[in-house]
């Protein structure tokens, strides 16, 4: 290693140009000769003419003097330039010589962050690394596709991976093998032509140079990690790493560079027939490419929304359909790449079970709810992308929990902005119910799908989960209209002369939609409280939203109160329909579903008794200690429900508990079956039990008497 150094010393004084002086020597005054004052002017007799060329004589020599000073200034850049280029060189050829043994570093070596040792050896590591990143850039820059260059380019990449791989394997022992990688030193600008290199340069000159680079698919996967980690940066801080990092304009030039390749690529070439090939550990191309996308949508609608129709613009791969973006609007745009990633979403599904990947899936309608967030809810495109998104959810049966998920959730983040899903939300209920069937085993569920997407294994927990939170969003917004009210009607008190028909047709539209999406998410969780759900997540989240339906159905008869006592106004019928739906509906299920869930848990708790006595303790304790409050919040919800509807049925001479039952239900009611049959069981042991001590009293002989002495 040593004798090395002085060998490279040796080339690098040789390679230095001989008739050119350092940049040392120029400092000095060397190689060029010591410099003369330049000759005083001839004196002549004539003063005017005298004082004339003294002047032409000092400007002149300024301007000698600036020219020679820019001069020396270049030369010496050139020289430094040239000095850094040989030492570049040198270390290039020494990195490329060397072993990871002549760092100290190897797989033998500490890099556990627990010792002095290990923490060394990885900051050793990382510096190596860092070195290696920038020859690499060093290397491609000044290579001008030199076949040789690029040649020892991957040798010095190779370098590089060896000792990333060992840092992983060494760092991530008694953790999750895949520790995060530490920050590239590649710049931005060189990843944008990097990539563009790599996948888009169809030079003929090019081609047999470039080709050493496209061979390696480890280098390929590392050069799109790489732009993936500083779309990362970009996203999370608004700037990256380097010295353009921070200049605003090149970095989205640079953003518009990498997502036009990456698109590209993705487009180009499937992932089936990616997949297709050998079987290499790590992620493919085509799936880091398709997660750099979805980093970089998010990041342009973050960062630079305002510059959002001029990416779609920069980013267009096609060379046909330029014409139908060139002058088209952001929506339109959208709806473009919107059309490109559903086509690939369907090549997915329409691949069946077995060539279905799920995760790249997930990135694909993650990418498309990012996208639909740029669509007018207007438009015809974002309508489009409805239907298309219900269809999907209608059409495809995949027994995929992520895909499923993901599929909802894009289907309810659409129709949030569109209209209110709760009619879709009654259709998923019955759907649920139909799959799981009843609380009540000798009732046979009718059989219906309305979504193919809602199958046994993706029913619940993840179907039924995301219905719940969507209800307690429409619940929350339901709420929300009702505080509305109130206050519009508190504002409205001072207008003694108003018209209470004119009011009431004011507020009309309002009570309208509040109590339709009461009474179809009434008959939504009307589905609910009868399917058979399994305990734990599903049963306490429906608890919850129940005695939340319930709470705000009380304010909905505060707000009626409140309006018959202050303009005499009357019922509408709207809500003497939603009252009835309710008392006849939902309230006796509730009652049945609670039953249904306190027999589920004795059942299971006595199974699991059997196997470990202890977790089932446990869990049976953390359990009550849940429904404990789920339970009863429930039924005093009911009961003060009850409670204001008794009270708006004296106000305004309704009567409204005709609709409801008397509730029964409370944690200490007693069910007459289940006593019965204890009781009985308890006659019979009371029984046998005297049988058997009969009979052991009768085969007993009798004591003998002491005798007194």
């Amino acid at each position: 290693m040593h004798d090395d150094r002085w060998v490279d010393e040796g080339e690098r004084e040789e390679a230095r140009p001989q008739n050119k002086p350092s940049a040392a020597e120029k400092k000095s005054g060397g190689g060029g000769g010591p410099r003369t004052a330049p000759e005083k002017p001839v004196e002549r007799q004539e003063e005017g003419l005298e004082e004339d060329e003294d002047e032409w004589e000092d400007e002149g020599e300024e301007e000698i003097v600036g020219e020679g000073e820019d001069e020396e200034e270049e030369e010496d850049e050139g020289g430094f330039q040239e000095d850094l280029e040989v030492l570049l060189r040198s270390v290039t050829c020494r990195m490329i010589k060397s072993d990871l043994e002549d760092f100290e570093l190897d797989k033998s070596a500490d890099f556990s962050l627990s010792s002095s040792v290990g923490i060394k050896n990885t900051i050793y590591a990382v510096l190596v690394m860092g070195v290696c990143e920038v020859l690499m850039e060093y290397n491609f820059l000044s290579a001008n596709y030199s076949k040789n260059r690029f040649e020892e380019l991957l040798d010095l990449f190779n370098r590089y991976h060896k000792l990333s791989e060992i840092l992983k394997e060494k760092s991530g022992k008694g953790k999750s093998p895949s520790s995060k990688a530490g920050r590239s030193l590649l710049s931005m600008g060189f990843v944008s032509t990097l990539l563009t290199a790599l996948f888009r340069d169809s030079t003929q000159s090019r081609e047999e140079s470039l080709a050493v680079l496209r061979s390696s698919t480890e280098f390929l996967r590392y050069s799109v990690s790489t732009a993936l980690q500083k779309i990362q940066q970009l996203e999370e801080m608004g700037q990256t790493d380097g010295p353009e990092g921070q200049n605003t304009d090149k970095t989205f030039r640079y953003l518009c560079d990498i997502t036009r390749v990456l698109l590209w690529r993705y487009m180009s070439i499937p992932s089936t027939v990616e997949d297709s090939g050998k079987k290499e550990k790590g992620k493919t191309i085509s799936m880091l490419c398709l997660e750099g996308l979805l980093r970089i949508f998010s990041t342009v609608q973050l960062r630079y929304p305002s510059k959002a129709s001029q990416f779609l613009c920069a980013v267009d791969v096609s060379e046909e359909e330029d014409s139908e973006t060139d002058n088209a609007n952001v929506t339109e745009k959208t709806a473009f790449y919107i059309r490109q990633f559903q086509r690939s979403l369907l090549n997915q599904l329409s691949g069946g079970d077995e060539d279905f990947h799920s995760k790249e899936a997930q990135l694909l309608l993650n990418i498309l709810s990012v996208l639909s967030r740029q669509l007018e809810p207007t438009s015809p495109q974002f309508v489009q992308m409805i239907s298309w998104t219900v269809k999907i959810c209608k059409e495809s049966s995949l027994e995929d929990v992520q895909f499923c998920k993901g599929l909802l959730s894009l289907l309810f983040s659409l129709h949030v902005l569109y209209k209110s899903p709760v009619s879709v939300l009654r259709e998923l209920c019955q759907d649920i119910h139909s799959q799981l069937g009843d609380i009540d085993q000798d009732v046979e569920v009718e059989k219906q799908s309305h979504f193919a997407i809602i199958n046994t294994k993706t029913a619940a927990p993840t179907a039924t989960l995301l219905i719940l939170s969507q209800v307690g969003r429409v619940l929350e917004e339901v709420e929300w209209l009702i505080s509305k009210k109130k206050g519009q009607l508190s504002s409205e008190r001072p207008a003694a002369g108003m018209d209470s028909q004119r009011a009431a047709g004011q507020h009309d539209a309002l009570e309208k939609a509040i109590i339709l999406q009461l009474g179809t998410l009434l008959t939504a969780l009307h589905e609910l409280v009868q399917t058979a759900l399994p305990p734990g997540g599903c049963v306490d989240t429906l608890l919850k939203e129940l005695a939340s339906t319930y709470t705000i159905l009380t304010s909905l008869c505060k707000y009626y109160i409140q309006l018959c006592a202050s303009l005499h106004g009357q019922l509408s019928p709207r809500f003497e329909k939603l009252v009835k739906l309710s008392g006849s509906h939902l309230t006796p299920q509730c009652y049945s579903f609670l039953t249904y869930v306190q027999s589920e848990e004795l059942s299971a708790a006595g199974g699991d008794k059997k196997k470990k006595k202890e977790e089932a303790t446990t869990a049976a304790s953390a359990k009550a200690l849940r429904e404990s409050k789920a339970i009863p919040n429930l039924i005093f919800s009911i009961e003060q429900y009850e409670k204001f509807l008794i009270l708006l049925s004296k106000k305004s001479k309704v009567n409204l508990m005709q609709y409801m039952k008397l509730s029964t239900s409370r944690d200490f009611r007693i069910n007459a079956a289940s006593l019965e049959a204890a009781l009985q069981e308890q006659q019979e042991s009371q029984s046998q039990q005297t049988e058997v001590s009969t009979e052991v009293e009768e085969s007993q002989e009798p004591k003998k008497k002491k005798r007194k002495k």
